[in-house]
């Protein structure tokens, strides 16, 4: 797992514990008579995380969010926190029989004797604290080795032979001027102090990149008093694919190799890149993908700074070192191919002899399980030299062969007209097309004798040569399962290519190729049904269930379906909830959140009548605690409900207060505004038409119903314009939409829209 902390490693302070010097570390590792390179098995990760801290580090997936109970890579003070718990859990050994740097361990003995008692205490010490260690990456009981980037024995500090190796084969001068001054230059290096310097810690490394066309080059120097000093320099060759790379993957590439192989130097320092090319600002881009944001990820962990050049001095000798870097990457070498098939009326053989390089050759007799002829023979024995060379990573194959008939059609001079001779033709110019370089020619029988006495390999052995034999039988033919169209020049009249055949199987074909290559061919666009159906017809093709086709096509186009917009319409008609009786059937709704107010309240579960719509309301802090009520809010909640109980509502044209009590309720503007009722209240006559409405009341129910099933059908009835019925059963291919959180962020507005396909396990039957 690959996590991007860059913004949080700008968040945290940066550790000041101080890692221990290289340079001492080295010298105290090295002039000793045994040593032991010990590896942590995934170091960081045996590093618990402080659990209130686990939460910073968490990531996002498509299934859920995690965090890292363990420290991740990554981290910017990841280093020195290792550190810290290296010196102390090995603080007793450190200096006297180990050395320690982050995740590098070396256990060092001055006397051979010693080394297992020194071993067991460090074992001791590991076993104590549960560490684990790599066994496969531990080496014992050895006089050499690598130690940060140095080369350390039993004699010292010794030049590393990988780092030399350019040095060494540097072109000789081959003029008198240009041996001249190599002398010189020689005498002058001899005389010239140490070219590199111990770092400084209290100085920020200058790091300068080179790019040249097969190799990759950096220079780490520290400046002193406007002077700059090299402390270290790499290179490395490019990879074939490397090669491909843009000019600005090739400089990141670099920076990347730099602080892989100088670990401890970026970690311990801050380091300044001196260059022109904006690679901050592209590997620093959200939309990176592949390599570059992994590098990206790589990088920020360390404390690195972008600027520009300025003085070229440091830069030169980056160059230099990145053009003197040797390719040692060679060009595939060619491989030689001999074939030679035979048939006779006992049966069929082929013989192949492959021969590469560092003087390998490998003999193949092949014996075939079924009839061929001659020229069917010579393509078998092509085929199965193809794939041995395939199978051996030839790139580059020259092929001699005695059939002048095979030779000039891979070439293009003659035509094949047999049918089989058209299929063997096309699959080996299929494989022909996997080499990188493939060429084939005509050579006489007598030069190719040592495939035709295969039979006698004990006398076909070159001295000097590695043999290989390889005996097979061949039980059917090396052709690919793919159908070849043979044109056939019989005169089928002037109707044919104008109307469909008569067998309807052949008609379907000719439909079915039309309708694929006008829809999804080199000029289609997969268009819709109408349009498609207009282009055919433009091509001047013709049937009369030509629109149906046309839209049963599309609608098994995967790409059409992968792509296709979503629906809109609703797959169900709409369902209501109906009651008989007031306070029959209620429905509860949390609103919410709000603006927190006295007592956290931001909640308001709401319960509603759907006969009567009388509504009930209480707030609460959380959606899981009961009636906690304020004082406050049921005042405000009682005012807002009162409006709403004396409101008529359009569904039963009454109001909600007159539904549940039988009568209308009086709203404080009366009281305030004396109104004409008011003037003329008489109680006793209130009384009875009080006792009249409760009698009435069934009949104002009974009406409220009707308008509520009323309004309902209408709602149904718009509701039900727009629907698309959709109908799956168990067993049915569907494809899923894709919500923006399942959509693959790289692919942009081109993602496609749906995802699958899935089958249906199950038929809920559920609608909205």
């Amino acid at each position: 797992m690959c996590v991007d902390y860059t913004d949080l490693n700008k968040a945290c302070p940066k550790d000041s514990y101080p890692l221990p010097s290289i340079d001492r570390l080295v010298d105290g590792a090295s002039g000793h008579a045994l040593l032991s390179f010990l590896d942590a098995y995934s170091g960081y990760n045996q590093i618990m995380m402080y659990p209130p801290d686990e939460v910073h580090t968490s990531f996002i997936t498509d299934h859920a969010n995690y965090c890292y109970r363990v420290m991740p890579f990554g981290l910017k003070n990841a280093g020195a926190t290792y550190q810290r718990l290296m010196d102390k859990v090995f603080h007793q050994q450190i200096g006297r029989n180990m050395e320690v740097y982050v995740d590098d361990m070396v256990v060092k003995t001055t006397s051979a004797i010693d080394h297992a008692t020194d071993l067991a205490e460090v074992f001791a010490q590991v076993r104590k604290h549960n560490m684990r260690l790599n066994p496969e990456k531990c080496v014992f009981g050895v006089q050499g080795g690598k130690f940060l980037g140095f080369m350390i024995t039993s004699r010292g500090i010794e030049a590393n032979p990988e780092k030399c190796k350019a040095i060494i084969q540097m072109q000789s001068p081959q003029t008198v001027k240009e041996c001249e001054e190599a002398f010189q230059n020689f005498k002058s290096f001899l005389t010239t102090p140490p070219i590199l310097q111990r770092p400084d810690h209290n100085t920020d490394l200058l790091l300068y990149l080179a790019v040249a066309e097969n190799a990759i080059s950096a220079v780490i120097v520290q400046e002193h008093q406007k002077v700059q000093t090299p402390i270290y320099f790499i290179s490395r060759v490019l990879q074939d694919t490397e090669r491909r790379y843009q000019m600005i993957e090739k400089l990141a590439l670099a920076l990347v190799t730099v602080a892989r192989r100088l670990r401890p130097y970026f970690q311990s320092h801050h380091v300044v890149v001196k260059t022109d090319y904006p690679i901050k600002q592209i590997l620093r881009k959200p939309e990176l993908a592949g390599r570059m944001i992994a590098w990206s990820v790589e990088l920020s962990e360390f404390s690195i700074q972008y600027e520009g050049r300025g003085p070229l001095k440091a830069q030169c000798l980056a160059d230099f070192v990145a053009e003197l870097t040797p390719t040692t990457a060679e060009e595939p070498q060619v491989w030689t191919l001999h074939v030679d098939g035979s048939s006779n009326s006992k049966g069929g053989g082929a013989g192949i002899i492959l021969e590469g390089p560092n003087q390998v050759a490998l003999e193949q007799s092949l014996k075939f399980g079924f009839k061929v002829t001659n020229n069917q023979a010579e393509y078998e024995a092509l085929l199965a030299g193809l794939r041995l060379a395939r199978d051996l990573g030839a790139r580059r194959v020259s092929c001699n062969s005695d059939s002048k008939l095979m030779v000039e059609q891979l070439s293009g001079t003659y035509q094949a007209k047999d049918i089989m001779l058209q299929r063997y033709f096309h699959t080996a110019s299929h494989q022909i097309s996997s080499f990188d370089e493939f060429t084939i020619k005509h050579v006489p029988r007598e030069q190719n004798a040592r495939v035709d006495l295969l039979s006698k390999l004990a006398n076909t052995k070159r001295p000097g040569q590695h043999r290989t034999i390889i005996q097979e039988t061949l039980h059917s033919p090396s052709l690919d399962d793919k159908i070849i169209s043979v044109s056939d020049n019989e005169d089928l009249g002037w109707m044919a290519g104008i109307v469909l055949p008569e067998d309807k199987n052949e008609a379907r074909k000719i439909r079915m190729r039309s309708t694929k290559e006008i829809h999804q061919g080199i000029c289609g666009m997969h268009s819709g049904a109408r349009s498609m159906a207009t282009r055919v017809l433009r091509a001047g093709y013709y049937w009369p269930t030509l629109k149906s086709d046309c839209q049963s096509h599309i609608q098994k186009c995967k790409e059409c379906q992968q792509f296709g917009n979503a629906h809109r319409q609703p797959p169900e008609t709409l369902h209501h909830m109906m009651s008989a009786w007031p306070f029959s059937q209620w429905g509860m709704d949390i609103l919410g959140p709000f603006p927190p107010a006295k007592g956290q309240l931001k909640f308001l579960l709401v319960a509603i009548d759907y006969f009567t719509k009388w509504i009930e309301a209480c707030p609460l802090a959380k959606i899981t605690t009961e009636n906690v009520r304020k004082f406050t809010w049921k005042n405000i909640i009682c005012s807002i409900l009162w409006a709403y109980h004396c409101t008529p509502q359009s569904t039963t044209q009454e109001t909600p207060y007159r539904m549940t009590y039988g009568a209308d309720a009086m709203i404080p503007v009366e009281v305030s505004e004396t109104s004409h009722k008011r003037q003329i209240f008489n109680g006793e006559q209130n009384a009875q038409e009080l006792a009249a409405d409760l009698d009435l009341v069934d009949e104002l129910k009974d009406e409220a119903r009707i308008h509520e099933e009323a309004c309902k059908l209408r709602a149904s009835r718009r509701y039900n314009t727009r629907v698309k019925p959709r109908s799956f059963r168990a067993g049915d291919l569907v494809w899923r939409l894709l919500g923006e959180a399942r959509k693959d962020t790289s692919d942009g507005k081109l993602a496609p829209t749906w995802g699958g396909p899935f089958r249906v396990t199950e038929d809920l039957e559920n609608g909205p």
